[in-house]
């Protein structure tokens, strides 16, 4: 069957999941093309439909544009197979994963807030010119099979600090509460939150308070001279405290919504009264929240960039 002949799935979900792929993974979609078609020679590539049993990609190659449809190599709801097909592409070519794995002694750790403990760790031989705050490693947590993600807050030299939401006894909790100056804490791979271009105008950062690392570490870099409105949902107003040795850009306006509901709840209600029509969003916080607001969004101001992610999952334990 062709791809004319299919239909792709269109939706808020493929939408973030295509805008995903091609800002961040085009190298392991390159593995794709290799593997999956006739071109050999790519130097750039697209995913530009996704459907339910695989996707179409635009390749750029030294002899011009062409599209392909790549089936699933393994079975699975779209996010799954794309990341399975990118891993028996990789296999078929011989080409294995980034097994970077950093061990970083911790320095520090200590309260920043009633939910928030900031761990300082000292990067030794593992520093790398590359490192930025926003930057995110999944760290290996006891219990957890697969590890967490954290944000690096901030990076200065061969330190670095990742701030932990502490909640529920959750592994994590757990485990950034129970860790002790020297010992080593292994981070493995990395990668850097996608946000829109907040060059096209007013912007706005939203989230609870899983997204204030990644939101406290775009507001110090802030370059752009457009305004900037901060929403941030929280359950205790103690966490407030974590902004305090931010330095706010220009313009920037930072309100605190007490959580009275479930998550993205206060959030909506704010939003519904925006004066200033955003032109760039970025946000995080609760899965179905994430989505509903995402959906919002985009419905009401179509013309804006709109990137609101999933970072947690109601009875999530890990």
């Amino acid at each position: 069957m062709t791809t004319a002949a299919r239909q792709p799935i269109v939706n808020d979900d493929m939408h973030d999941i295509i805008t995903h792929v091609n800002e961040g993974h085009v190298p392991e979609l390159l593995h794709c093309v290799k593997a999956y078609t006739p071109v050999q020679d790519a130097t750039h590539v697209q995913m530009t439909a996704v459907y339910e049993d695989g996707m179409e990609l635009e390749v750029t190659a030294p002899a011009g544009l062409s599209r392909h449809f790549v089936a699933y190599a393994v079975p699975g709801p779209a996010h799954e197979a794309i990341r399975g097909t990118v891993g028996e592409a990789m296999k078929k070519l011989g080409v294995k994963p980034d097994s970077r794995v950093a061990h970083w002694c911790l320095t520090e750790n200590r309260a920043l807030t009633a939910h928030f403990r900031r761990l300082t760790v000292n990067l030794g031989e593992d520093e790398r010119a590359d490192w930025r705050p926003g930057y995110a490693c999944r760290f290996d947590v006891p219990g957890h099979e697969h590890g967490r993600p954290y944000t690096l807050r901030r990076v200065s030299g061969t330190t670095a600090e990742v701030d932990v939401y502490c909640h529920d006894n959750t592994l994590g909790s757990q485990w950034a509460e129970g860790l002790q100056p020297g010992e080593t804490v292994t981070a493995r791979g990395d990668y850097q939150e996608v946000t829109p271009d907040f060059s096209a105008g007013p912007a706005l950062l939203l989230g609870d308070e899983t997204a204030l690392p990644t939101i406290a570490a775009l507001l110090e870099g802030w370059a752009d001279e457009h305004p900037v409105r901060v929403l941030l949902e929280v359950g205790d107003a103690a966490d407030q405290r974590y902004l305090d040795d931010v330095h706010l850009p220009a313009g920037a306006h930072v309100s605190w919504l007490p959580r009275t509901g479930g998550s993205g709840t206060a959030l909506r209600e704010v939003l519904d009264a925006l004066e200033t029509p955003p032109a760039a969003v970025w946000g995080a916080l609760e899965v179905s929240a994430a989505k509903a607001l995402r959906k919002h969004l985009r419905t009401e101001y179509p013309d804006a960039d709109v990137r609101v992610t999933g970072y947690w999952r109601v009875n999530e334990k890990n």
